[in-house]
């Protein structure tokens, strides 16, 4: 989704409503929530083993998307102007100019680590005793509240830690999108007979639809001008979509076994490489076009389409098995034996 919004100006000067596509991103927040989900419940979580595991399935392969991004500006002396702040994962405290200096899709690392680094204390508070079995809710209603107070008092300005910065590319903003995946996966946990599936599917489809036509109207260009953005909408096209995206990914995981169409023997090695792929082609797809250009600059339209979609799958597909894979493996092998001597 990510990858289709940021190449649609090959096809079009405007995106349009392809631009909501970036939305994908939101939905990448709630699949991280529902993966966390069962820490809230009482899922023993280890923080040497969590920040162990964490690192080396995030880094290694965003360091190796970090140099090629940099060796696409070569031999410019800008080159390396934000290098540091990329290299530590702190880009997004400056401005959302250096956040996309080298790749746009950099800015949402960020809020991720944050999220790693807040979810052990989350997943304390929700545990506790004292606040009983409402400890989960009332995470979730803190983070909404949050939120909204933060766009609320939302500037316009994009640099430095503004209301909007913090809204719209930190967790204090984001948590909500993390939490509506925990809720997923609360849904998922009270419901595995499915029986509710249909009915949060089709409300899924219907808040996405919604989100959809708002951003149509409301937020995507016309004629090449932006339309002015009311204030009750602010970040909160984000925070709709992955409330849509929740209650799709809650109906897909409690739908019966029988009935999942996509765990058939035929069509399971297909999602798993796109699953394996996914971190690489979400990384990299912003330097294929800039090879291309490198390699065929006379190449456009549908074309140069396809021909970045092939290099974007050939770069993640190599660096999964040379890089990914192998340094996930480090990862577990690591945590398991950091858990063993404690």
């Amino acid at each position: 989704m990510v990858m289709a919004t940021h190449y649609t100006y090959l096809l079009t000067p405007q995106a349009g409503l392809w631009g909501f596509a970036s939305t994908g991103v939101d939905l990448f927040f709630v699949l991280s929530g529902y993966v966390f989900g069962p820490y809230f419940f009482g899922k023993p979580l280890s923080l040497r083993s969590h920040l162990i595991r964490r690192f080396f399935r995030l880094y290694p392969l965003y360091l190796l998307a970090l140099m090629l991004y940099i060796a696409l500006h070569l031999p410019t002396a800008a080159a390396w102007d934000h290098f540091w702040v990329h290299l530590f994962l702190v880009h997004t405290l400056e401005s959302l100019q250096v956040a996309n200096f080298y790749n746009p899709a950099f800015w949402s690392l960020p809020p991720e680590v944050e999220y790693y680094l807040l979810l052990p204390l989350l997943a304390w508070v929700s545990t506790r005793h004292r606040f009983g079995r409402f400890g989960f809710v009332w995470l979730v209603l803190l983070a909404a509240l949050v939120h909204l107070a933060l766009v609320a008092g939302a500037s316009s300005d994009d640099k430095g830690i503004t209301a909007r910065a913090i809204a719209t590319v930190h967790v204090p903003g984001l948590l909500i999108e993390f939490m509506l995946g925990s809720l997923a996966y609360a849904m998922v946990r009270r419901d595995t007979a499915g029986r509710a599936a249909l009915t949060r599917l089709a409300c899924g489809l219907l808040v996405l639809s919604g989100m959809g036509l708002i951003f149509a109207n409301y937020v995507a260009p016309v004629d090449g001008v932006a339309p002015t953005v009311p204030p009750w909408i602010g970040g909160n096209i984000g925070l709709g979509a992955a409330l849509g995206y929740a209650l799709i990914v809650s109906g897909v995981t409690s739908t019966p076994q029988g009935a999942r169409w996509w765990t058939k023997a035929s069509f399971q090695p297909v999602f798993l490489v796109m699953g394996e792929l996914s971190y690489g082609v979400y990384l990299f797809h912003n330097a294929a076009p800039q090879i291309l250009g490198r390699v065929l600059p006379a190449a456009g339209g549908v074309a140069a389409l396809l021909l970045c979609t092939g290099i974007t799958l050939l770069i993640a597909f190599v660096a999964h098995h040379v890089v990914e894979k192998p340094m996930r493996a480090y990862g577990r092998r690591l945590s398991q034996n950091s858990a063993r001597v404690k």
